[in-house]
């Protein structure tokens, strides 16, 4: 498939989606003197600058007690969605980080939703854990000891058939879930390759191979988050075939392929449904839909994100970025000489 979205993609006025298209795209170096420049420019990339401002100098985004709830303006969610931009290490994300790792790392490693000495229940959340491991791994604490003790405990969690489930031991359930299996998934898929053990091998397989024995997004069940089940109206089929961003913490069949065919599974046959489904939806010009927003979905309309992320229904460079991505790991994206 050529490439008919590229220039746009490397337009100046997004410099996430510019840098990110340079260096997994194109194959640049990170140290191309382009992608730095480009990265450095992210900084004042709108939606950051927002959420900088929204964090003052506390150091950290309201409220003091937990930086996972409110979603989804706490801590936890502009940290993510930092990460996923590709926002360079500064000290104003340190210190969000350090607030997070205080309030909210368990004594075995892993991270939970409640804070550490507070009224909240506490209890390991994989999800949560998964997802913060990887944006912390982005930002470059793949070698801090509090990083490996949580990525050492995802696999203890983990189930039979190979993925995880958030509401064990709440819930006595057997089967795992595609959201909480995604998350470790995308951290394991940003560990530095030499960093591997044993262990997180065999992990990452076993959940690996959970999603595609679904072929990605085919179920025995609908699926769709629990806080979205009253929402039919809104939905014309399964949630899980929209393609959203920014992801926090759900699951899409595009955010599957996407993380799955970083980890080297792009050669499975039982990708190819989700990868048909993805080329299905590119529109005559060669770009993708934002078709979902988590935060805007919500029946809950105070639950609002600190800054939208393009416009539903309209083309998405971010999507069409994540489609890109897909591509060229399958082979199939024919670039311009």
């Amino acid at each position: 498939m050529k490439a008919e979205a590229l220039t746009w993609l490397l337009e100046e006025s997004n410099p996430a989606v510019r840098m990110f298209t340079l260096t997994d795209i194109m194959g640049k170096p990170l140290d191309n003197k382009e992608v730095m420049s480009t990265r450095n420019n992210i900084l004042s990339y709108r939606p950051v600058t927002a959420l900088k401002k929204a964090q003052g100098k506390r150091g950290y985004w309201p409220p003091d007690d937990s930086c996972y709830n409110p979603k989804f303006t706490s801590t936890v969610w502009p940290l993510m969605l930092l990460g996923e931009m590709g926002v360079p290490r500064t000290p104003w994300i340190e210190s969000a980080v350090e607030r997070f790792m205080t309030q909210h790392q368990m004594n075995n490693g892993a991270f939970c939703c409640g804070t550490m000495g507070g009224k909240d229940g506490i209890e390991e959340e994989p999800c949560l854990t998964g997802n913060m491991l990887r944006t912390f791994l982005v930002f470059g604490y793949d070698d801090d000891r509090r990083v490996k003790k949580a990525l050492n405990w995802l696999p203890e969690l983990q189930f039979e058939d190979g993925g995880w489930n958030c509401d064990y031991p709440r819930v006595n359930t057997t089967h795992s879930s595609f959201m909480s299996t995604i998350e470790p998934l995308w951290a394991y898929a940003e560990i530095p390759r030499q960093k591997w053990t044993r262990k997180l091998k065999a992990s990452m397989e076993r959940a690996a191979e959970f999603l595609l024995a679904h072929r990605l997004y085919k179920s025995h069940r609908d699926w769709r988050p629990v806080e979205l089940r009253d929402m039919s109206k809104f939905y014309e089929g399964n949630v899980v075939t929209m393609f959203h961003f920014p992801m926090y913490y759900y699951y899409d069949a595009l955010h599957a392929l996407r993380v799955l065919t970083k980890l080297g599974y792009q050669d499975d046959e039982r990708m190819s449904d989700a990868v048909h489904l993805m080329l299905s939806k590119k529109t005559q010009d060669g770009k993708w839909l934002l078709e979902g927003d988590w935060a805007r979905e919500r029946k809950d309309k105070t639950r609002k994100a600190l800054v939208p992320m393009e416009q539903l229904m309209e083309p998405s460079k971010w999507i069409t970025l994540n489609c890109y991505r897909v591509l060229a790991k399958t082979g199939d994206l024919e670039l311009p000489s």
